[in-house]
């Protein structure tokens, strides 16, 4: 059999992608999770300055700022909801985990074969490989790149690495997940400043 019909190959082609998608479905899950997280303390932030303001509690409550801050606040929200609405992580989560199942019941439907398969079964297990992708294709726009270095660390019988390269790629994967998330961290670090301000910062200029 050439090399390019190896069953090695295919096996490891389809685990790479099962372990992609998996990274991938629970990514998407924490997003969801952090966008939920999102909305509902920004909306106990607005419920909270409404109070402060209220009963007059805070150094700076009567700031020409907090009207801003509740703006801008409540367009925070409404821009998560959508955002929620339009990405639908929970679906593409649920249809990546689907798709990295599948994948792993086709790869344990060629363990078997990997020594001993004939060109007609690596035929039928390649085509089936190549339908499951296809029934998700749209799942597959949304891969990420980490998910899939991450997939790779996750094989060192498959991908060798260096002592150095290694360090660099769990690094690499690292910062790009933090870019990733980094718009919860931004909008929590925001919430909590103002709110900061509003209860214990320097008076607000008159």
């Amino acid at each position: 059999m050439k090399k390019e019909n190896d069953f090695g190959n295919l096996y490891k082609k389809i685990d790479a992608t099962s372990k992609t998608r998996f990274h991938s479905s629970r990514r998407l899950k924490l997003h969801t999770k952090l966008s939920t997280a999102t909305i509902v303390v920004i909306s106990l932030a607005l419920i909270l300055t409404s109070l402060m303001q209220a009963y007059e509690l805070g150094v700076n409550i009567k700031s020409k700022y907090l009207a801003l801050i509740q703006v801008f606040s409540s367009i925070t929200v409404l821009v998560y909801s959508l955002l929620i609405d339009k990405n639908d992580f929970s679906s593409l989560s649920e249809k990546m985990y689907s798709c990295a199942s599948k994948l792993g019941e086709l790869k344990q439907k060629i363990y078997p074969y990997l020594e001993s398969g004939t060109q007609e079964q690596y035929n039928k297990f390649k085509d089936e490989y190549h339908d499951i992708l296809k029934l998700y294709e749209t799942a597959a726009i949304n891969d990420f790149r980490a998910d899939y270095v991450r997939a790779q660390l996750d094989m060192p019988e498959n991908y060798k690495f260096g002592h150095w390269k290694f360090l660099y790629l769990n690094i690499k994967v690292t910062l790009l997940y933090i870019i990733n998330y980094f718009q919860y961290i931004g909008v929590f670090v925001l919430l909590s400043s103002m709110l900061y301000w509003l209860w214990l910062g320097p008076l607000a200029a008159k």
